[in-house]
């Protein structure tokens, strides 16, 4: 697992109200972002490429509990979804 997703706890999301990352390089970079939900204990999680979030056109979505068990579980989606995204080609700039 990434270093960047393995670090996560409840507690960790606790730096940001919304928080934006991306792994890989210019131009072909895995971006994900995740925002709290306090009201509701949940974090909307997200991932997507190339672009920001507000224009990206391949934004995926998923809820999770703002527990431990919700965050190990946003540990392994953020995982797959990077791992499905690793194994694409590259897109030719």
């Amino acid at each position: 697992m990434l270093q960047c997703f393995s670090q996560l706890n409840p507690q960790w999301l606790n730096r940001a109200f919304v928080y934006t990352g991306s792994v890989g390089p210019l131009f072909h970079d895995f971006r994900y972002r995740w925002t709290l939900d306090g009201e509701n204990k949940l974090v909307h999680a997200a991932t997507y490429s190339k672009i920001c979030f507000e224009k990206a056109d391949d934004v995926v979505t998923r809820d999770f509990a703002w527990d431990d068990a919700g965050i190990e579980e946003m540990k392994q989606w953020l995982q797959s979804q990077y791992e499905a995204f690793a194994g694409q080609s590259p897109v030719e700039s």
